[in-house]
């Protein structure tokens, strides 16, 4: 079993099986990437499956119209201080992963050593607050499991989660 205090990446083909059947699944940048990057990010159990939460850099819609990042959320952990947003984890795009996909990041491995700092205080902020990130994935993946019963204050966030019941059923379904 995977340590949800590590990152890991996912097969290049798993996202591609995913990206067929269910919309907005985060790519992989086969085409853009810098060394060896791809998404990186952590594993959780929800539902007794392995799912993939993925970090994503900071975008305009991080930031508040005045220029603040924004609150944590259903949806989203900052990572930041107190002026700079670093990266964020996406819990609305977290994905069911069978083991044989999962792909252990090793920082040694990383060419860039600004990059290499960069994921090194990611980590170390992803440890320290291992209990908010919990608690957020599993409130998402509940809501989202029951977004019929969920009252109408949550819809349009569930409504921009990924299909947690339909990946499952991929993620059962996936061969080689």
């Amino acid at each position: 079993m995977q340590d949800s205090n590590k990152f890991v990446a996912i097969s290049d083909e798993y996202i591609a099986y995913l990206s067929k059947e269910v919309p907005h699944v985060m790519s992989n940048k086969l085409t853009e990437r810098t060394y060896h990057r791809k998404y990186i990010g952590i594993i959780k159990e929800l539902g007794g499956f392995k799912y993939f939460v993925p970090l994503s850099s900071p975008k305009a819609k991080d930031y508040t119209k005045d220029g603040q990042i924004k609150r944590n959320s259903l949806t989203t952990i900052y990572i930041k201080d107190n002026k700079t947003l670093y990266v964020t984890l996406r819990f609305n795009c977290m994905i069911p992963v069978p083991e044989s996909e999962i792909i252990n990041f090793d920082l040694n491995d990383e060419g860039d050593f600004k990059y290499k700092l960069i994921v090194f205080n990611e980590l170390y902020f992803i440890r320290q607050n291992r209990d908010k990130i919990e608690k957020t994935a599993k409130n998402l993946y509940n809501a989202k499991k029951n977004q019929a019963n969920e009252d109408i204050s949550k819809q349009t966030i569930l409504n921009i989660t990924l299909d947690f019941a339909k990946m499952e059923q991929m993620c059962i379904k996936f061969t080689r």
